[in-house]
This record gives C-alpha cells, structure tokens and sequence, in this order.
C-alpha cells in the first residue's frame, strides 16, 4: 500500500510544470479574473507585460538545467509587482 502511495505522489511531483508568458517569457503568470463561464478557458495575467490570455507555454523543470530552474522561480516568485 506504501508503494502505491509513493508512487502516485512521485508522479504528481513530475506532472509540475511551469507556465511561461509568450510575449515576455517570464515565469510570472497568474491567474487572471474570469467571469464568462464555465465554457470559456481559463486566463492568466503575466505580472511583468500585462499580457492577459489563455495561450502560455509550458516547461517541463525535468528538462531543464538546474541553473534555469532557479532563474524561472526566482522571477516567478517576485512578489513586489
């Protein structure tokens, strides 16, 4: 059973990805305010540009070098905007 446990929770751990804005490709998108409705998709607001869309990229931390991941989430992780 302990098993079963830790391997689900290994493949959340590897499902994380990261969401990049496409105009600025910074790590700095969050959700923005949605009130269309359950059929619209979701929208994210890029801190950095003002971007506001539902297109962003996606990167996989696996992938990347140690030295990346540190710079995604330290400018993912600015909150004084």
């Amino acid at each position: 059973m302990l098993t079963t446990w830790k391997r689900i929770f290994e493949e959340k751990e590897s499902m994380t990805k990261i969401r990049i804005c496409p105009k600025c490709k910074e790590a700095k998108l969050k959700p923005a305010m949605n009130v269309s409705g359950w059929l619209a998709p979701d929208m994210y607001e890029c801190r950095n540009c003002n971007y506001v869309g539902s297109f962003y990229l996606v990167i996989d931390p696996e992938e990347l070098k140690e030295s990346e991941i540190e710079d995604i989430s330290d400018s993912g992780n600015d909150e004084s905007e």
